[in-house]
């Protein structure tokens, strides 16, 4: 049993979880052979992101061709390279590393990172990931317009990745037990990406979500640069300018800060 192999190497190697680093470990074979399982990772390159002590990572590495395992705390690539000779371990912050390309991505993704790890990798090459996020977050991400949970995560996620909700994972198959549950999400990229400007805007559009989109506009005039005056003569020329900016779909948003939109006159005043 994973969980008392867990509890083992604790004791062995006089570990305590980090807080800090949000530190909590799938302990549950049946989902990380899932996990494996929806990453189809037979004869793949695969990079691993947070591999903790290596229950998925040894999992991964017997049907992978190649796995690199990227893992912050010294402590645990000690563990990882002593228990797994043939996975290459890299001490890493993957927020701050190069991880160049790879096929599958797959990883039980710290809670304090995923918004920063997922809009990494929307810039990475790779062909499919699998990743377990907090059950909130990823419902979040694949919220639809008009509702709640939808935001510039939904957008960004969606714009960025076909994305599909495989399965819950409740809280108590982890070690320690976190406050809530989890959810396995499989992402495969779209071919195109989300320019640096768009981001921008629409970043600055989501800030004031549940506005119609000429008064988060105009709440933005300070951060575009803009005269108020101005964006007031281009808020009124804007599609769906009385809807909410919740409201908006992907396709809708995207006319609204593309090149005809937003994005066009920003390029214009930048110049």
């Amino acid at each position: 049993m994973l969980r008392e192999e867990l509890l083992s190497i604790f004791e062995r190697y006089a570990l305590k979880p980090r807080k800090k680093l949000s530190q909590s470990f799938l302990v549950d074979e049946r989902v990380i052979e899932k996990e494996v399982e929806y990453a189809d990772v037979e004869g793949k390159e695969v990079l691993e992101i947070g591999a903790g002590v290596g229950f998925l990572t040894r999992a991964l590495a017997e049907k992978a061709k190649r796995v690199v395992a990227v893992e912050k705390d010294a402590r645990l690539v000690k563990i990882l390279r002593s228990s797994l000779p043939d996975v290459e371990v890299v001490e890493a912050d993957f927020l701050k590393y190069d991880a160049g390309k790879t096929q599958v991505i797959v990883s039980n993704v710290p809670y304090s990172i995923s918004s920063p790890l997922t809009f990494k990798i929307a810039e990475m090459e790779f062909e499919r990931a699998v990743l377990c996020y907090q059950e909130e977050f990823a419902r979040r991400m694949l919220a639809k317009s008009g509702t709640e949970d939808y935001s510039r995560l939904s957008v960004m996620s969606q714009l960025s990745f076909e994305m599909k909700f495989l399965q819950r994972v409740p809280r108590n198959y982890f070690l320690p037990v976190p406050k809530v549950n989890s959810a396995l999400i499989a992402l495969t990229p779209r071919k195109e990406k989300v320019d640096e400007i768009s981001k921008e805007l629409i970043n600055l559009i989501f800030q004031h979500k549940n506005k119609t989109l000429r008064s988060s506009l105009l709440s933005s005039s300070r951060n575009l640069g803009v005269s108020r005056k101005e964006l007031m003569q281009l808020a009124e020329r804007m599609p769906f300018k009385e809807r909410r900016v919740v409201s908006l779909t992907q396709k809708e948003i995207l006319e609204v800060v593309g090149d005809e939109g937003l994005k066009g006159y920003i390029r214009k005043i930048r110049n």
